[in-house]
């Protein structure tokens, strides 16, 4: 959504009572979208595609294309729900053939943090069959829009009362925000998906405080002319605050 009152606004007009719109806006979790096209108004934060800047003996994983490279210290403070390192990089890699049901949930490298002062090298594409040329490099710029879980959403599905009322009123139909998705990183908030979100089964009683949603892009398939994989970073939460990414795991679906 645009604000909180915009979606009050909107809601409203369809008949939305007041209890139900209260409900939805206090499950709304700020999102940073990071996007090429937010140049104008939003705050330079890092690098879409383009090639990954590497400390010596970290290992540029077989089969995972750079997606994005952000700049934690650019980011604003409250650009998300997420404690993200102050400082350094974190880079974003995933695969861009046949996602569909594709998980990485150990070690997969998928996610690296580069502290700041850490010397790197820029690494050319592994000249192998498993990578395709890198994605084409852009500015990316930071800006933060509230969002709100859907239905299918684990901050909705194990509460029998909240899952009614967004049932009933329909409440994430709306946010009349449309993501912006070319070239761009979602970062903190919720999933959107066009199936289930890929955080399921998880809540604040599991073992390192259960599955958070790092970042979220969608990628054009090269082998597949009209697909598109829906790719998902997610961490522990006591993971993510001891800062182990490498913990961090990839998610992909993939739809026509």
């Amino acid at each position: 959504m645009h604000s909180h009152q915009t979606y009050r606004d909107a809601a409203r007009a369809k008949g939305v009572p007041e209890h139900a719109i209260d409900l939805a806006l206090s499950l709304a979790l700020p999102q940073a979208e990071l996007s090429p096209d937010h140049a104008d108004t939003g705050v330079p934060v890092g690098r879409y595609g383009g090639l990954p800047a590497l400390p010596e003996g970290v290992e540029w994983d077989s089969g995972l294309d750079l997606v994005a490279t952000v700049d934690c210290a650019a980011l604003p403070a409250d650009a998300c729900d997420l404690a993200l390192p102050r400082d350094g990089h974190l880079l974003f890699f995933a695969s861009r053939t046949d996602p569909d049901g594709f998980a990485l949930l150990d070690d997969s490298r998928s996610v690296i943090h580069v502290p700041a002062g850490t010397p790197t090298t820029e690494r050319p594409v592994p000249d192998d069959e498993e990578h395709f040329p890198a994605l084409e490099s852009r500015p990316l710029y930071a800006r933060t829009f509230p969002c709100l879980p859907d239905t299918a959403d684990d901050a909705v599905l194990p509460h029998p009362e909240v899952r009614r009322l967004f049932d009933e009123y329909r409440l994430q139909d709306h946010d009349q925000r449309l993501p912006q998705w070319d070239d761009t990183l979602h970062l903190g908030g919720y999933a959107y998906s066009p199936q289930d979100p890929p955080i399921m089964g998880s809540s604040p009683e599991d073992e390192k405080g259960g599955w958070a949603l790092l970042a979220q892009a969608q990628l054009d398939m090269p082998d597949d002319p009209g697909f598109t994989a829906c790719v998902f970073w997610i961490i522990q939460r006591d993971e993510l605050a001891a800062g182990n990414f490498a913990a961090a795991g990839l998610v992909s679906i993939s739809y026509h």
